[in-house]
């Protein structure tokens, strides 16, 4: 007989690694949900919205289709499509490299820094709802979440994040450690994302 899944109210009443799962798929639907809300809102798509907070953050090395299917996991031509739609819609424009002219960095207009500030809301109440879980324990929340993204890491269901535990400067001496800062981390202190990440060489 197969496990029964995880999903099953019977297989959560005496599971709690399944419970946590379903809570988490809980989460990514109230994700999805607020996504959804401001992607009709502002007449865009999902994916839309994420590529234009992605933009209106990342440095213009980061800003390119490659990086942005790298970061959301997912193909080249589905990003393309999103950029294309945006700059028809004049929120974009690509930006061609010096060093190599097959390859394009996404710059957004005055109008697209204006929509991107209003879109990246839509995270909110999720942010609101977390800030009034006691510090103390939201570092412990990150901490378990990190871990959890590592292992999908290296499973390679998605790609490498730039976050603590894929660094090289990162370490467990009696606890977390960068050696880049030279400092101890609290579980509060973990980046999961971080501009001074450098990928594990054995990983390159």
């Amino acid at each position: 007989m197969g496990k029964v899944s995880t999903f099953s109210p019977e297989q959560q009443a005496d599971n709690t690694s399944s419970k946590v799962v379903a809570a988490l798929e809980r989460l990514s639907e109230a994700f999805r949900v607020l996504l959804w809300q401001e992607a009709t809102q502002y007449g865009l798509s999902p994916i839309q919205i994420q590529v234009l907070t992605y933009l209106l953050h990342y440095p213009e090395e980061k800003r390119t289709v490659t990086s942005l299917a790298s970061y959301f996991n997912m193909t080249k031509a589905t990003i393309s499509d999103a950029v294309k739609s945006l700059e028809q819609k004049k929120y974009l424009v690509r930006k061609a490299s010096v060093t190599d002219t097959r390859s394009h960095s996404l710059q957004l207009v005055k109008e697209g820094k204006v929509l991107a500030k209003k879109v990246e809301r839509f995270a909110q109440p999720l942010e609101d709802s977390v800030a009034q879980v006691p510090v103390k324990e939201q570092g412990v929340l990150l901490e378990q979440l990190m871990q959890l993204i590592y292992q999908l890491n290296q499973q390679e269901i998605t790609t490498t994040q730039s976050m603590c535990f894929n660094c090289q400067y990162y370490s467990l001496k009696k606890g977390h450690y960068c050696s880049l800062m030279k400092s101890a981390l609290k579980p509060a202190d973990l980046r999961l994302d971080c501009t001074s990440f450098e990928v594990r060489l054995e990983e390159a």
